[in-house]
């Protein structure tokens, strides 16, 4: 996701807002107007699969949805400023202006986590103007999200954070380390199995 920031940022900011369209419950396309074309994304909270990825100019679809109407109205004539992302979190915000050197008017979140991936639109008061799905208390009481809400990160990410400065003996102890139940769970799965056998899969 890192990765994929980095190069967001040196192929579409800045540029402008031009296009939305929705092509199921769960995605959205985004047309950015740069010097040298028109270039899109791919925004999708569907908890299987969550992503923002680069495609090709895709076909006209899903247009009259509801969110890709919302998303053109609010930020056609806008232009994209900056693109941000805090360390390793799954958070990725999109800011909007109407030009350079002027305060930030409008800004898109994609969070992706998962089953609790979204997209949201906030105005410049960090206020929820339109958003993917709608989370009600029913469904989280940690945090409840909805129109006119003032938005809130999601809890930050626990673990290690990657660090240039690890070793790599410490960074591959790091990465094979395997939960007590899951190791647990192998060697219940493979029991008659080789005892060598058995060792090697579980470690």
């Amino acid at each position: 996701l890192k990765a994929v920031v980095f190069e967001l940022r040196e192929d579409i900011v800045p540029s402008r807002f031009e296009k939305a369209q929705q092509i199921d419950s769960n995605t959205v396309q985004l047309g950015f107007r740069t010097l040298e074309n028109l270039s899109w994304l791919e925004i999708s909270w569907l908890a299987e699969s969550p992503r923002i990825v680069q495609i090709p100019p895709p076909k006209r679809h899903g247009e009259k949805s509801t969110l890709a109407k919302q998303l053109k109205y609010l930020l056609t004539n806008l232009a994209l400023l900056e693109i941000e992302q805090t360390g390793f979190e799954r958070v990725i915000s999109f800011k909007f202006s109407s030009r350079p050197g002027k305060e930030i008017e409008k800004e898109l979140i994609v969070e992706l986590m998962g089953r609790h991936s979204n997209i949201l639109l906030l105005d410049k008061d960090s206020k929820i103007i339109t958003l993917g799905k709608q989370i009600k208390e029913s469904q989280s009481r940690l945090r409840p999200i909805g129109t006119g809400d003032i938005y809130t990160s999601p809890p930050p990410l626990k673990g290690l954070v990657p660090d240039y400065s690890e070793s790599f003996n410490s960074w591959k102890n790091n990465i094979c380390l395997v939960p007590s139940t899951l190791r647990n769970s192998i060697k219940n799965t493979y029991q008659g199995v080789s005892p060598t056998l058995t060792y090697q899969i579980a470690s």
